[in-house]
């Protein structure tokens, strides 16, 4: 391991350069680096053509740090392999336009790719992915007709079909850590996720590629207990200390809180419980499937409000929230302290819970929609102007056993909760129940073979996936099933013979029945 000056990377990253990061939006960026390659390229034009390989966004919603919009802006990415974007709107423009190449592949594949290929081993060879959009069946997980190169092989072993991912070996991994010592150890102290960063420099240390690591300061051997290593020195080729703290935030909304390192707990949720409305009924009927135990998949979007109504309802000890980042159990934040999670009863590295996600760890999956046709095959990441990409969506509903995809039914729709019901006050736009999803992120007749129980929850009604489409189930108190549900809908689903009505003391500003219907004995 090497100290180096930032100036002296310019010399070591070279055009046309595999690059790889292991971030979440802020959360282990090593801004400063990327601001020393922006700010050289805008002197001599000399960094284009490089290819970026990330899980997950990463973005700067504070508008005073470097981010991938940062590279895309001024042409210097070629192509770009991810899985999800939402923070990086001329990345997307890009993409829309045609002007990079770009690809949106499964999270958990991304990751776990780091250290699945070796010189033992072909690399992914997965059924994560088969029949949906990364299907080379389908598009091969490619964004845009720029995009041409196949990633993704279907390959068959023993009969029975798999995908093969194939992703380039990787010439720089561009990392951050809290600390490194003098042997070139990496220590996440105050880091809120550990990321995969170690498999990401294992990964570019076989392909004779060089790893940079951020990091607040150097310390001395031995000043911290050695199991607390992240990444050993000998995968380390280069450190650069920070000079600028706003360049190595924990999480967007703040330098450096210790309880986001897991080094105090807080005694309370520290944002507002949600207010009455179409998102907080959505999640308390979703949140009625669980039972006592579950450790639960906790998706981006709506559900990310989930641990908010687990919270108020006071019922966080009874089941395990766990967030693919590695996060599990503790106060799940959101709205504008999204990513900011406490009091965890246990933190693990980016790619080892997906480890724990693939072979089964997980019993429930909330996830969102965009788009749900007839067969319940469901759309997340492209639609309208939309193209936020899969993210996790697709490893996780295809190795979970529960289902449960929570959205409105209509997009703009104006609602009221009064009296312990539902009252449409004004009729929304886009009904989210189409003909023919725009993509597929979830293939029902995949989900049927692996006999999962799937369910769709919405303000208005609740649906079951069956062998012979979607079901409604139970409808909200208050609404007419003609005009409010089925006229809504591209399609008219099999109605169940005991339709029920919704429970309506969900409909109310306080509630306190959580409790109960966890402790239940069936999923209801």
């Amino acid at each position: 391991m090497k100290v180096i000056p930032f100036s002296d990377l310019t010399s070591i990253i070279k055009k046309g350069d595999v690059i790889a990061l292991a971030a979440l939006s802020t959360a282990n960026l090593p801004a400063e680096i990327l601001k020393t390659l922006v700010e050289h390229n805008d002197e001599n034009q000399s960094f284009k053509n490089f290819t970026f390989m990330l899980a997950n966004d990463i973005s700067d919603y504070r508008g005073d740090s470097y981010d991938l919009d940062s590279f895309t802006t001024r042409g210097m990415i070629k192509r770009l392999i991810t899985s999800i974007i939402t923070g990086s709107p001329e990345t997307i423009n890009a993409m829309r336009n045609n002007d990079i190449e770009a690809y949106y592949l499964p999270q958990g594949v991304i990751t776990t790719h780091y250290r699945s290929k070796t010189q033992a081993s072909p690399g992914i060879i997965s059924k994560i992915g088969l029949n949906t959009n990364v299907d080379p069946r389908y598009s091969g997980g490619k964004v845009n007709t720029r995009t041409t190169e196949d990633l993704v092989s279907l390959i068959e072993i023993n009969k029975q079909q798999y995908l093969q991912y194939h992703f380039p070996d990787i010439d720089i991994a561009l990392l951050r850590g809290t600390y490194a010592d003098t042997d070139g150890n990496i220590y996440m102290t105050h880091e809120a996720h550990l990321g995969e960063g170690y498999s990401l420099a294992a990964a570019a240390h076989r392909n004779k590629g060089k790893v940079i690591v951020q990091v607040k300061d150097v310390v001395e051997k031995g000043s911290f207990n050695p199991s607390d290593v992240f990444i050993p020195g000998k995968l380390v080729d280069y450190v650069v200390i920070n000079t600028n703290p706003k360049l190595h935030r924990q999480v967007i909304q703040t330098q450096y809180d210790p309880a986001l390192s897991g080094h105090y707990q807080i005694a309370k949720m520290r944002e507002p419980y949600i207010s009455l409305g179409t998102r907080k009924v959505i999640l308390r009927r979703a949140a009625q499937f669980l039972l006592e135990g579950d450790v639960i998949s906790i998706g981006f979007g709506i559900n990310n409000e989930l641990s908010n109504v687990l919270s108020e309802e006071q019922v966080n000890h009874l089941v395990q929230p766990n967030i693919d980042t590695g996060v599990f159990g503790g106060l799940i934040s959101s709205g504008s302290r999204f990513g900011m999670n406490y009091n965890l009863s246990a933190r693990m590295r980016h790619d080892m819970t997906w480890d724990f996600i693939y072979n089964g760890g997980l019993d429930v999956a909330y996830l969102s929609f965009a788009e749900i046709d007839q067969f319940g095959n469901v759309n997340v990441s492209k639609f309208g102007d939309k193209m936020n990409g899969c993210g996790g969506f697709i490893d996780i509903s295809q190795t979970v056993h529960t289902i449960v995809f929570s959205g409105s039914m209509v997009v703009g729709g104006q609602l009221s909760y009064k009296n312990n019901k539902v009252t449409v006050e004004q009729e929304g736009h886009t009904s989210k129940f189409v003909n023919n999803i725009g993509n597929t992120d979830f293939n029902a007749h995949n989900a049927l073979e692996l006999k999962q129980e799937v369910y769709f929850v919405t303000e208005r009604a609740v649906f079951e996936l069956t062998s012979k489409g979607l079901k409604l189930l139970e409808i909200a108190p208050g609404l007419d099933l003609e005009q409010d549900i089925l006229a809504q809908m591209a399609f008219k689903p099999i109605i169940a013979d005991d339709i029920k009505v919704t429970n309506s003391d969900i409909y109310q500003d306080e509630w306190g029945g959580l409790s109960q219907a966890i402790k239940s004995v069936h999923r209801i």
